[in-house]
Protein backbone atom coordinates (compact mmCIF):
# COMPACT_ATOMS: atom_id res chain seq x y z
CA UNK A 1 0.00 0.00 0.00
CA UNK A 2 1.64 3.59 -0.88
CA UNK A 3 0.63 4.87 3.07
CA UNK A 4 3.28 2.65 3.68
CA UNK A 5 5.82 3.80 1.39
CA UNK A 6 5.37 7.31 2.31
CA UNK A 7 6.09 6.21 5.85
CA UNK A 8 9.07 4.53 5.15
CA UNK A 9 10.18 7.50 3.22
CA UNK A 10 9.70 9.94 5.87
CA UNK A 11 11.22 7.70 8.62
CA UNK A 12 14.21 6.39 6.49
CA UNK A 13 14.68 10.34 5.57
CA UNK A 14 14.93 10.93 9.37
CA UNK A 15 13.67 14.18 8.52
CA UNK A 16 10.93 15.24 11.46
CA UNK A 17 7.35 15.03 10.59
CA UNK A 18 4.00 14.10 12.54
CA UNK A 19 1.02 11.71 11.18
CA UNK A 20 -2.40 13.01 12.06
CA UNK A 21 -5.34 10.59 11.99
CA UNK A 22 -8.62 11.98 11.40
CA UNK A 23 -12.15 10.93 9.69
CA UNK A 24 -11.79 10.21 6.06
CA UNK A 25 -12.11 13.58 3.68
CA UNK A 26 -11.82 13.06 -0.13
CA UNK A 27 -12.00 17.15 -0.58
CA UNK A 28 -10.11 20.37 0.35
CA UNK A 29 -13.89 21.67 1.13
CA UNK A 30 -14.69 18.54 2.58
CA UNK A 31 -11.16 18.69 5.28
CA UNK A 32 -12.36 22.53 6.08
CA UNK A 33 -15.47 21.11 7.39
CA UNK A 34 -14.16 17.68 9.01
CA UNK A 35 -10.85 18.73 10.35
CA UNK A 36 -10.03 22.32 9.98
CA UNK A 37 -7.08 21.98 12.48
CA UNK A 38 -5.43 20.05 9.86
CA UNK A 39 -6.00 22.72 6.97
CA UNK A 40 -3.70 25.49 7.48
CA UNK A 41 -1.13 25.68 4.64
CA UNK A 42 -2.44 22.53 3.54
CA UNK A 43 -1.42 21.09 0.13
CA UNK A 44 -3.41 19.95 -2.40
CA UNK A 45 -1.59 17.58 -5.14
CA UNK A 46 -2.88 16.96 -8.45
CA UNK A 47 -2.34 14.03 -10.68
CA UNK A 48 -1.20 14.21 -14.13
CA UNK A 49 0.49 11.90 -16.56
CA UNK A 50 3.11 12.79 -19.55
CA UNK A 51 1.31 11.39 -22.22
CA UNK A 52 2.93 7.94 -22.40
CA UNK A 53 5.07 8.96 -19.63
CA UNK A 54 5.73 10.12 -16.20
CA UNK A 55 3.43 10.47 -13.68
CA UNK A 56 3.63 14.10 -12.38
CA UNK A 57 2.42 15.04 -8.54
CA UNK A 58 1.40 18.75 -8.81
CA UNK A 59 1.40 20.51 -5.00
CA UNK A 60 -0.32 24.22 -4.75
CA UNK A 61 -2.10 25.32 -1.94
CA UNK A 62 -6.07 24.52 -1.64
CA UNK A 63 -7.32 27.49 -2.78
CA UNK A 64 -4.92 28.02 -6.15
CA UNK A 65 -5.88 25.79 -9.94
CA UNK A 66 -2.65 24.84 -11.72
CA UNK A 67 -1.65 26.53 -14.96
CA UNK A 68 -1.10 23.78 -17.33
CA UNK A 69 1.21 25.69 -19.95
CA UNK A 70 3.35 26.95 -16.38
CA UNK A 71 3.35 22.87 -15.20
CA UNK A 72 4.49 21.93 -19.00
CA UNK A 73 7.19 24.46 -18.56
CA UNK A 74 8.04 23.02 -15.27
CA UNK A 75 8.38 19.88 -16.76
CA UNK A 76 10.11 20.55 -19.87
CA UNK A 77 7.09 19.18 -21.66
CA UNK A 78 4.40 20.30 -24.72
CA UNK A 79 1.59 21.63 -22.99
CA UNK A 80 -0.82 19.11 -25.58
CA UNK A 81 1.78 15.97 -23.55
CA UNK A 82 -0.05 16.78 -20.25
CA UNK A 83 -3.19 14.84 -19.32
CA UNK A 84 -4.98 15.36 -16.13
CA UNK A 85 -6.04 12.19 -14.48
CA UNK A 86 -9.75 11.96 -13.10
CA UNK A 87 -10.06 11.53 -9.30
CA UNK A 88 -11.13 7.72 -9.06
CA UNK A 89 -8.07 6.51 -11.71
CA UNK A 90 -5.47 7.89 -8.97
CA UNK A 91 -5.85 4.83 -6.31
CA UNK A 92 -6.29 2.11 -9.45
CA UNK A 93 -2.87 3.85 -11.07
CA UNK A 94 -0.78 4.89 -8.32
CA UNK A 95 -2.63 3.66 -5.34
CA UNK A 96 -3.09 6.71 -3.33
CA UNK A 97 -6.77 7.18 -2.02
CA UNK A 98 -9.28 10.19 -3.49
CA UNK A 99 -8.98 13.08 -0.71
CA UNK A 100 -5.13 10.86 0.27
CA UNK A 101 -2.66 12.42 -2.86
CA UNK A 102 0.12 13.62 -1.45
CA UNK A 103 3.96 15.01 -2.99
CA UNK A 104 5.70 11.89 -2.67
CA UNK A 105 7.11 10.12 -5.20
CA UNK A 106 6.54 6.15 -4.29
CA UNK A 107 8.01 5.16 -7.66
CA UNK A 108 10.54 5.78 -9.93
CA UNK A 109 7.90 7.05 -12.60
CA UNK A 110 6.43 10.09 -10.42
CA UNK A 111 7.86 13.34 -10.73
CA UNK A 112 7.03 15.95 -8.46
CA UNK A 113 6.54 19.87 -8.67
CA UNK A 114 5.49 22.39 -5.99
CA UNK A 115 4.15 26.00 -6.62
CA UNK A 116 7.25 28.66 -5.85
CA UNK A 117 4.39 30.11 -3.37
CA UNK A 118 4.62 27.27 -0.70
CA UNK A 119 8.29 28.36 0.29
CA UNK A 120 7.54 30.76 2.79
CA UNK A 121 4.69 28.64 4.54
CA UNK A 122 6.94 26.43 7.21
CA UNK A 123 4.83 23.47 8.31
CA UNK A 124 2.28 22.24 6.04
CA UNK A 125 0.14 19.46 5.75
CA UNK A 126 -0.22 16.85 2.85
CA UNK A 127 -1.63 13.62 2.00
CA UNK A 128 -0.27 10.43 3.38
CA UNK A 129 -1.59 7.80 0.42
CA UNK A 130 -5.21 7.20 3.23
CA UNK A 131 -7.75 9.72 3.10
CA UNK A 132 -8.07 9.22 6.67
CA UNK A 133 -4.33 10.24 8.02
CA UNK A 134 -2.53 13.60 7.50
CA UNK A 135 1.44 14.18 6.86
CA UNK A 136 2.68 17.09 8.84
CA UNK A 137 6.01 18.60 8.07
CA UNK A 138 8.08 21.71 6.84
CA UNK A 139 7.84 22.59 3.22
CA UNK A 140 11.62 22.33 3.11
CA UNK A 141 11.78 18.86 4.10
CA UNK A 142 9.19 18.00 2.15
CA UNK A 143 10.82 19.34 -0.89
CA UNK A 144 14.24 17.94 -0.87
CA UNK A 145 12.63 14.13 0.16
CA UNK A 146 10.28 14.29 -2.78
CA UNK A 147 13.25 15.60 -4.98
CA UNK A 148 11.27 18.17 -6.08
CA UNK A 149 11.49 21.23 -8.60
CA UNK A 150 10.38 24.49 -7.08
CA UNK A 151 8.53 25.89 -10.32
CA UNK A 152 5.71 28.73 -10.36
CA UNK A 153 2.93 26.46 -11.77
CA UNK A 154 -0.12 28.27 -10.02
CA UNK A 155 -3.04 30.39 -12.68
CA UNK A 156 -3.19 33.37 -10.77
CA UNK A 157 -6.24 34.92 -12.37
CA UNK A 158 -8.32 31.45 -11.28
CA UNK A 159 -7.80 31.30 -7.74
CA UNK A 160 -10.70 29.15 -6.48
CA UNK A 161 -13.75 30.25 -5.95
CA UNK A 162 -12.49 34.06 -5.88
CA UNK A 163 -13.59 35.48 -9.55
Amino acid sequence: MVYQSVIQMLEQSGLPFDVHAHAPVTSVDEAHQKVPHLTRNLLKTVVFRIKDGDWILAAVTGRHRIHYKKLADAMAVKRKALRSIAPEQVEPALGFEIGGVGPFPVRADIRVVFDESLLPLGKVFCGSGRNTRTIEMQIADLIALARGVVYPIVNDALIAGIP
